[in-house]
């Protein structure tokens, strides 16, 4: 068997993952660009390969076409959005993920980026970086209502690690209405146009593209925030772009964009921070993808099932 690793780095938090693959004796091949592999680098590696332990690279139809002998694809991480699932499931090819294992890295980073985003913190650092000592006055915690788009593994964290400041929090999920204490639940339009803050954490799909949209800024209070560390897509970045140079959002945390690297006007505004898609970037977090993606990469392979395979529903 071949098996392509294109995480990297990988076995850094942990090397029990690369010990299960050397346990097969199987022909292990390392991602050799040491960075993320653009398109026609991920198609020139995956000849010959048997399954691939994968990153956010893209997997599109021309991809797994020319991807003969490939029967798994084992995603370290949650999100699928890069994988073409139709062109998978043509060619046989199972899907699996680690939808747990990061869930709790990226509800600590939403907590510390809606302080960061409450008290100003990056906006004294900014000022102070320019030889500047600017003072912010912002906000606590318990002096706002903060509004969570979605109410699913991450979601749910951020309400529960959210409860012990006494938070007003109003949530919005479609599949979702379980009574939940101190949470209030409300409609999409109720939940923009009451919150001081929302924060998305809603899958990407066709159904949600550009799902957090002009719409939903201007309905918004003026000087609020928005925090998203889901997926790119499902956050209109222009509109966004828009709102916040107009002075009518106060603010943005952003882990994740449409297209990686990042590169436009949110750069240079103050009141934006802007991190490199590492909300899943804790060491526990990335030893637990690791190895539950290596687990997945051998049950599949070996003939058993995993609860990780996933379905059509995953896509929508």
């Amino acid at each position: 068997m071949n098996i392509l690793i294109t995480v990297y780095p990988f076995g850094t938090c942990g090397d029990k993952p690369i010990k299960l693959l050397e346990e097969k004796k199987w022909n292990i091949i390392y991602n050799p660009c040491d960075r993320r592999l653009k398109d026609n680098e991920v198609r020139e590696l995956l000849v010959g390969v048997d399954a691939v332990i994968a990153g956010t690279e893209t997997y599109d139809r021309n991809t797994i076409q020319h991807a003969k002998e490939l029967k798994v694809i084992s995603r370290s991480g949650i999100g699928l959005d890069s994988i073409d699932y139709e062109a998978c499931k043509e060619k046989n090819i199972i899907v699996t993920n680690t939808p747990e294992a990061p869930s709790d890295a990226v509800a600590d980073l939403t907590i510390a980026q809606i302080f960061n985003l409450l008290r100003g913190i990056h906006i004294s650092n900014k000022s102070i970086e320019r030889g500047e000592w600017k003072r912010i006055t912002g906000m606590s915690i318990q002096q706002i209502k903060i509004g969570i788009l979605g109410v699913g593994r991450i979601g749910s964290r951020v309400i529960s690690r959210l409860k012990p400041f006494n938070a007003d929090i109003l949530a919005c999920d479609t599949g979702n209405s379980e009574e939940i204490d101190g949470v209030t639940w409300v409609n999409n339009e109720t939940l923009f146009k009451e919150c001081d803050l929302v924060s998305v954490h809603i899958p990407f799909g066709k159904k949600n593209h550009k799902f957090v949209g002009m719409d939903e800024f201007k309905m918004m209070k003026k000087g609020s925030y928005i925090i998203n560390t889901s997926r790119g897509g499902v956050l209109d970045e222009k509109a966004l772009e828009y709102c916040l140079a107009d002075n009518h959002l106060g603010g943005a945390a952003l882990d994740v964009f449409e297209t990686e690297p990042y590169l436009g006007v949110m750069q240079k505004m103050d009141n934006v921070i802007l991190t490199a898609h590492h909300a899943s970037s804790d060491r526990r977090a990335k030893y637990l993808m690791e190895l539950g993606a290596v687990e997945n990469c051998i049950k599949i392979l070996e003939g058993e099932t995993s609860e990780n395979i996933t379905e059509d529903k995953d896509y929508e």
